[in-house]
């Protein structure tokens, strides 16, 4: 990837993240309120403290953990997140995947999104694809078990994948693909948060490859929830064309996350591989920020003013 389609696509992405700012913005002065974050920064708790369809704050921040999404963001509030996974393979060399998403809630439990994916290996970067999500949620929180969601992907491949590759020089280029996920979550009590996500990928040009992926996360909130201590895992059955032999990726292990405020959360999971088609570890750091919602302390006007 030369210069200057790196500045292309970083100038892209910035006006992705602008326009979803200004959007939350002109609905701010719509409703015509106050945040007053900084007054109410110590009664902020992310596992009790409820969004627009009663869903705790951590189950509205569009990813739960690094590989395990929850539920839907409340209306018009907007998640944006950078996800880095390092995968240190068996043999050759270390490969690192860099997804950046940008998610907005809409009303009747809609949400809308979209992902840009990088492929790293060693000094050379791949634009690998751009993804368009539509999710939406059955019911309000707790209306229904384990509070099920729907999420409808389409992958558009505009360049190279590591995900899938044996060796260095056996890059295959991402193919177009639709999935479909059942993302499911619940709380347990004032301290537990739990969720479990079912997808299905199917590649619709090129290989004709299938992916089945299952992933399960646990986090216990300690702090008012300013601190996270859990576990993950991600189990992938991958089938390829290319390939007469399918492959089986389980990766598993702790997780912690951090909150230095409101909208900012940090979180690192090193997961283990568990066979011998996974990499020894795969290592998640994620960065999110979030705007509205459940994570910000509105104060309606005076109509005096």
């Amino acid at each position: 990837m030369n210069i200057i389609a790196r500045w292309q696509l970083v100038c892209i992405w910035s006006a992705v993240i602008s326009c979803g700012v200004a959007l939350y913005a002109q609905e701010e002065t719509q409703q015509r309120v106050v945040v007053s974050a900084e007054s109410e920064e110590a009664e902020h708790d992310q596992f009790t403290e409820l969004g627009e369809y009663a869903q705790p704050a951590w189950a509205e921040r569009s990813r739960f953990s690094s590989t395990t999404s929850v539920y839907v963001l409340s209306p018009y509030e907007m998640f944006v997140g950078n996800i880095w996974e390092a995968i240190f393979r068996r043999h050759g060399k270390t490969l690192h995947d860099l997804t950046q998403e940008v998610d907005f809630g809409l009303p009747h439990r809609f949400e809308v999104g979209v992902e840009n994916e990088l492929g790293l290996v060693g000094s050379d970067a791949h634009e690998t694809s751009v993804t368009a999500e539509a999710r939406y949620a059955f019911a309000n929180w707790n209306a229904i078990p384990l509070n099920p969601a729907i999420s409808a992907e389409y992958i558009f491949g505009v360049g190279k994948s590591v995900k899938d590759t044996e060796s260095d020089k056996d890059l295959r280029r991402q193919p177009n693909a639709v999935a479909v996920r059942l993302l499911l979550g619940q709380n347990f009590g004032d301290h537990f948060g739990y969720g479990l996500n079912v997808g299905l990928q199917q590649d619709v040009s090129r290989d004709s490859g299938r992916e089945f992926e299952i992933s399960q996360s646990v986090a216990y909130g300690a702090m008012k929830g300013k601190l996270e201590f859990g576990a993950e895992m991600r189990y992938v059955h991958n089938t390829l064309q290319r390939n007469p032999i399918d492959r089986d990726e389980l990766v598993t292990g702790p997780t912690i996350g951090w909150k230095p405020t409101r909208q900012l959360r940090i979180s690192l999971a090193p997961l283990f591989g568990c066979t011998g088609d996974s990499p020894r570890v795969a290592s998640f750091v994620l960065v999110s920020y979030e705007f509205g919602g459940a994570e910000a302390v509105v104060t309606p006007i005076s109509g005096n003013r």
